[in-house]
C-alpha cells in the first residue's frame, strides 16, 4: 500500500497514521469498497502497534469514513471519499496567500521534475502503461474533484516509476496539501484538454526513457497548476472586496 509519507510535525503517532489514511482516501488512493489489510498487516506495513493503529481507525470511524465488521471474514472497508466543501475550498484558498501559494508550486514543481526524470531512467513497461491509464481516467473525469483526484495519483505514481520511496513520499504529501486548492474546470481558464496534453507528454517522455523532456513536461505542467491556483486566490480576493 502506498500509505507511508511525510505528516505535519505535532501530532501523535496514531494521528498520524489517521492522517497517512484519510489522505489516500482523499486522493483515491483508497476508494469506496477497498477493504484494508488485516489489522496486524497494516499495523506492520505503518510500523505501529497492533493498538496505536485501532486508535487510528476508531478515529477513521468517528468520521465515517471506514466501517469495521469482526469476526471470521470481518475488517475495514473503506465508505466513500472525503471530499471538503465548496465553501471551505474557497475559504482556504482566499485565505492562503499568494506567497504560499507560490512555494508550494515551486516545491511541487521540483519534486514533480526530478521524478519524472528518474522514471523515464527507471520505469518499465507496467509503469508506463498505468500511467496512461491514469491520464485516460483524467481526461474522462466527470467532475473537478474527480479530475484533481486523477491528477493527484497520477504525480503520486510518478514517484513510484521512479523507484524512490523518497519522492514518491514528498509527492504525497505535496498533493494532499494541493488536494485542498481543488480547483474548478470551468473557471479560471482551466482547459481539461491542455492539462491531459501535458499529461502525455510526461508519459511519452518517460515511455521513450527521454529524462530531459519527461522533466521538462513536468515542470510545465506543475507551474500550470500553480498559476491557475493564484488566478483562483486573487479572483475570490476581488469578489470578497466587492461583496464586503
Amino acid at each position: 500500500m502506498l500509505l507511508r509519507g511525510s505528516e505535519p510535525e505535532g501530532l501523535g503517532r496514531a494521528e498520524q497514521v489517521s492522517y497517512q489514511l484519510e489522505t489516500a482516501i482523499m486522493m483515491g488512493i483508497l476508494g469506496e469498497g477497498d477493504r484494508l489489510p488485516r489489522e496486524l498487516v497494516l499495523a506492520s506495513e505503518l510500523g505501529v502497534s497492533p493498538a496505536t493503529l485501532r486508535e487510528s481507525l476508531s478515529a477513521l470511524r468517528s468520521k465515517g469514513l471506514i466501517e469495521t465488521s469482526r469476526g471470521r471474514g470481518g475488517g475495514s472497508v473503506v465508505l466513500g471519499q472525503l471530499e471538503p466543501s465548496g465553501a471551505e475550498v474557497r475559504r482556504r484558498l482566499r485565505t492562503t496567500n499568494t506567497e504560499e501559494l507560490r512555494d508550494l508550486g515551486d516545491h511541487c514543481t521540483a519534486i514533480a521534475a526530478i521524478s519524472a526524470k528518474l522514471a523515464a531512467e527507471r520505469a518499465d513497461d507496467r509503469n508506463v502503461q498505468y500511467l496512461a491509464g491514469l491520464a485516460e481516467r483524467f481526461e474522462n473525469s466527470s467532475s473537478p474533484q474527480e479530475r484533481r483526484r486523477a491528477d493527484s495519483r497520477f504525480h503520486v505514481t510518478v514517484g513510484v516509476a521512479a523507484q524512490s520511496s523518497r519522492l514518491t513520499a514528498a509527492m504525497l504529501q505535496i498533493q494532499a496539501e494541493l488536494s485542498g486548492f481543488i480547483w474548478a474546470a470551468d473557471e479560471y481558464g482551466f482547459s481539461v484538454a491542455e492539462a491531459s496534453r501535458q499529461h502525455a507528454q510526461i508519459v511519452e517522455g518517460i515511455a521513450k526513457h527521454d529524462p530531459a523532456a519527461a522533466a521538462e513536461a513536468a515542470e510545465s505542467h506543475s507551474r500550470s497548476e500553480t498559476a491557475l491556483l493564484i488566478a483562483q486566490h486573487l479572483q475570490l480576493l476581488v469578489q470578497s472586496e466587492e461583496s464586503g
